[in-house]
């Protein structure tokens, strides 16, 4: 399946046709980064925001979702979620941009997990049917309980609403708090409610560590939050591809040209590029990728730069597996301006050699770790890890008989 992603840009005929990618948090990203992929369209003027009908994807080319966007930019008519299975996992209507009637939410297996009415504000709703995994009946017909998440965020703050509806209004006792939670700690808020008529509530004070009371409703919260919209709609950029935290140029230049960000090494000599190719690989954003907690990792980079200042030739040996090894190749790939190797203002035609491997602490500190998880850091060098450590260990000592 080739998909296409159409980019509009208000004042110009012009149109680039592309497949947008996203990481596993919905930010905009390079291919070895996805976890999704879409096509759509996008308009990109003083506001950007998405246009007509989108469909997403898994990397496995399952259907992830299928929607539209109206002419300005907002979520309108059916939407459709699917899980990698291709079993559905939501479907319902958006008026708006928010969520109304009735919404379905399916358990993997396929079987009804939630049937929830909302009133077109995302906050105001009812849950006219739960069931759990096992099949038991927790409400049908807008009585009974509940208890859910209030997102889907890869990183999610993990909280919980739990409340009871009957005849379709809020009922007993509403809970918004930690999983695990007490009554005395987790619980951010408890509210009582009597056939849809708001008793009392009372909120978690942490800095006094004790609750407060309140007479008006204040769990008023959006449940089941879907952050590939909070993300994607905001044009998050995943911060490996778009280094630019100044502002988004660079994601700009992406969408419109398709032109993807480059690392530049520009300097004044080769030594000065190197250390800039060096300090960048040891970024978290990039080290993240090598930090699997049993790997000791260890190999080289043998790299051959061009005329012009690009790396032509890569080969990477050691311990990495198929998917450690692409992204390394993406980086290395990415370096551009490389300052050329000269003796006496000749340029010397020559392989560099970068050493990674992981830095084990417990080679330097031998008896300090004992009681403790070893304490490990992947490293990008000049120097191969046995006489980094000889080096390292000489100005341990050095410095410790100061």
């Amino acid at each position: 399946m080739i998909p296409f992603f159409c980019l509009l840009h208000l004042g110009s005929a012009a149109q680039n046709i592309d497949t947008l990618y996203f990481n596993k948090s919905w930010q905009i990203c390079e291919k070895p980064f996805a976890e999704y992929y879409r096509f759509g369209k996008i308009v990109i003027d003083t506001f950007w925001y998405y246009t007509g009908p989108v469909t997403d994807y898994y990397l496995s080319d399952t259907l992830q979702m299928e929607g539209e966007y109206s002419a300005i930019g907002y979520k309108e008519g059916h939407f459709s979620f699917y899980y990698p299975s291709g079993k559905m996992l939501a479907s319902g209507n958006y008026s708006n941009n928010m969520r109304t009637g009735s919404w379905e939410f399916y358990h993997p297996n396929g079987m009804l997990h939630y049937r929830i009415i909302y009133n077109g504000d995302d906050v105001n709703f009812a849950v006219m049917d739960n069931i759990d995994s096992s099949g038991n009946v927790l409400a049908k017909d807008g009585t009974g309980t509940f208890r859910m998440r209030l997102k889907d965020y890869y990183y999610a703050n993990n909280y919980n609403l739990t409340g009871e509806f009957l005849n379709g209004n809020r009922h007993g006792i509403w809970k918004f708090d930690r999983p695990g939670a007490t009554e005395k700690e987790g619980s951010m808020y408890i509210e009582e409610y009597s056939n849809g008529v708001f008793k009392k509530g009372k909120q978690f004070n942490a800095l006094f560590g004790g609750y407060e009371t309140y007479k008006k409703m204040q769990l008023g919260t959006k449940i089941i939050d879907y952050e590939k919209f909070t993300t994607s709609e905001a044009f998050a950029k995943d911060r490996t591809s778009f280094r630019n935290t100044q502002n988004d140029q660079d994601l700009a230049e992406y969408l419109i040209n398709r032109q993807a960000p480059a690392f530049s090494t520009e300097s004044g000599s080769f030594e000065e590029s190197f250390f800039k190719v060096l300090s960048t690989l040891n970024n978290g954003a990039f080290t993240k990728y090598f930090t699997k907690p049993d790997k000791l990792y260890n190999g080289q980079i043998s790299i051959n730069v061009s005329d012009s200042g690009d790396i032509e030739e890569v080969e990477i040996t050691g311990n990495l597996d198929d998917k450690e090894k692409e992204y390394m190749l993406f980086f290395i790939k990415k370096f551009k301006n490389i300052h050329e190797l000269a003796i006496e203002n000749v340029a010397i035609d020559a392989y560099h050699k970068i050493y990674f491997y992981t830095v084990d602490f417990q080679d330097f500190f031998k008896g300090y770790f004992k009681d403790i998880p070893p304490i490990r850091m992947f490293l990008f060098n000049y120097q191969p890890y046995d006489q980094f450590k000889i080096e390292a260990t000489r100005k341990l000592k050095k410095k410790k008989r100061l």
